[in-house]
C-alpha cells in the first residue's frame, strides 16, 4: 500500500491518496549483514490538489514501473525475527496518468493525461528519480520461508514536469507492504 502526495516549493495544499505498491526483490549480493537487494515494483502514486479560491480538487494517478537499488543491514532479534534498515536510490518509469476533477461534490473522470490535458501530458516526465528509506521485520517459518514487514519513505528527487522553468512537484510516498521469501 502507498500513501502518497505531491512535496516541493509548488506543490501548494495537497491531500495524500492512497495507491497499490506490488513487486519482487531479491538479495544479490551478501557480505555478513549487509546485502545489496534489487526490486522491481508496479506502484502507483498520485496527489489531491486544491485550487485556491473555489471549490475545485483535482486528482492525479501516476503509475510507475520502480526499481530501488537498496542496500540493506539487518541484525537478528529474538526467536527467529530479524530486523533491517535499509536505503539507496530508485528509477521509475511512468507507465499512466489519470485526472480526475471535483466540483461542489460531483466528480469528473477527465481520462488520460495525454487525451484531454495534452500540454500537461507533453510537460509531465516519463521517469522519476527517488531516494529510499526504511525498514522493516522478517519473521522466519521453519521448513517455509518466511514473512516481511516493510516500511519505507519514497522520496522523489526530480521534478515530475520537463524542463528548468516546470514546477517544483515532486513525489512522495509512504509504503506499507507484507511480503513472503522463500529459504534464508
Amino acid at each position: 500500500m502507498n500513501l502518497t502526495k505531491f512535496v516541493g516549493g509548488d506543490a501548494g495544499e495537497s491531500e495524500a491518496t492512497t495507491g497499490l505498491n506490488l513487486g519482487a526483490s531479491i538479495p544479490l549480493l551478501r557480505f555478513g549483514p549487509l546485502s545489496i537487494v534489487p526490486e522491481v515494483y508496479y506502484s502507483e502514486k498520485g496527489s489531491k490538489q486544491f485550487v485556491p479560491a473555489t471549490t475545485t480538487t483535482f486528482e492525479y494517478g501516476l503509475n510507475y514501473i520502480e526499481v530501488p537499488v537498496l542496500a540493506k543491514l539487518s541484525f537478528p532479534l529474538k526467536g527467529g525475527l530479524r530486523g533491517y534498515v535499509q536505503g539507496g536510490p530508485a528509477y521509475a518509469w511512468n507507465i499512466d496518468c489519470t485526472i480526475s476533477a471535483t466540483e461542489s461534490g460531483t466528480t469528473n473522470n477527465l481520462g488520460e493525461c495525454g487525451e484531454t490535458f495534452s500540454s500537461f501530458d507533453t510537460a509531465m516526465e516519463k521517469a522519476d528519480r527517488g531516494i529510499v528509506f526504511g525498514g522493516g521485520l522478517d519473521f522466519t517459518i521453519r521448513g517455509l520461508g518466511g514473512l516481511n514487514l516493510d516500511a519505507r519513505l519514497v522520496r522523489g528527487l526530480a521534478r515530475l514536469q520537463k524542463g528548468t522553468t516546470g514546477s517544483d512537484i515532486k513525489n512522495q510516498a509512504f509504503s506499507l507492504m507484507l511480503g513472503y521469501y522463500l529459504g534464508r
